[in-house]
C-alpha cells in the first residue's frame, strides 16, 4: 500500500510539472478509489498509481487539513494563554520581590534600630557601672587612707 502511494505521489509531482496553472484550476477528475469528483486546483492535484487517472484531495482530506488548522489555532490559542499566565506569574513575583525589599528594607532599618539602642542601653549601664566602680574605688580609698592615718597616729602615740 505505502508503495503504491509513494508511486502516486512521484506521479503527481511529474504530472504537476506538466500541467499548467490554468489546466490545473478547470480540471476535474474522479479519484482512484471511487472518491467524490471535485474542481482541482494547483494545490489538490494528485495523480493515481498509474499515472493516467488524476485523483483530487478528497472531502475526508480537505476535513484533516481543517482540522489541523484547527488544531494549530487551538494550540497557539493555549500557547498564547500560557504565555499570559507566564507573564502575569512573571509581574506577581516582580511585585513579591520589591514588596520584599521594602518589607526587608524597613525590617533592616527597624533591627538596626532595635539593636544601635539596645546597646546604646547597655553601653551606658556599663559606664554607669564603672562610674559607680570609680566612685566606690575613691571612697575605699579616702577610707583606706583616713584608716592608714589613723593607724599610724595610734603608733605614734603608743610609742611616746
Amino acid at each position: 500500500m505505502e508503495m503504491g502511494m509513494a508511486a502516486g505521489r512521484e506521479s503527481a509531482k511529474r504530472l504537476r510539472a506538466a500541467m499548467t496553472d490554468e489546466e490545473a484550476d478547470t480540471t476535474t477528475s474522479q479519484g482512484s478509489a471511487g472518491g467524490r469528483v471535485v474542481a482541482a486546483s494547483s494545490s489538490g492535484v494528485a495523480a493515481g498509481s498509474d499515472g493516467g487517472e488524476m485523483a483530487v484531495v478528497t472531502a475526508e482530506e480537505q476535513e484533516q487539513e481543517q482540522e489541523q488548522q484547527v488544531g494549530s489555532a487551538e494550540t497557539e490559542e493555549h500557547i498564547q494563554r500560557i504565555l499570559l499566565a507566564i507573564d502575569n506569574y512573571t509581574r506577581q513575583v516582580s511585585e513579591m520581590l520589591d514588596a520584599g525589599r521594602a518589607l526587608f528594607k524597613d525590617l533592616a532599618a527597624d533591627f538596626e534600630d532595635r539593636l544601635c539602642s539596645i546597646h546604646r542601653e547597655r553601653v551606658e549601664r556599663w559606664e554607669e557601672e564603672i562610674r559607680e566602680l570609680r566612685a566606690r574605688d575613691a571612697a575605699n580609698e579616702q577610707a583606706r587612707a583616713l584608716l592608714h592615718d589613723a593607724q599610724l597616729h595610734l603608733l605614734h602615740t603608743v610609742r611616746d
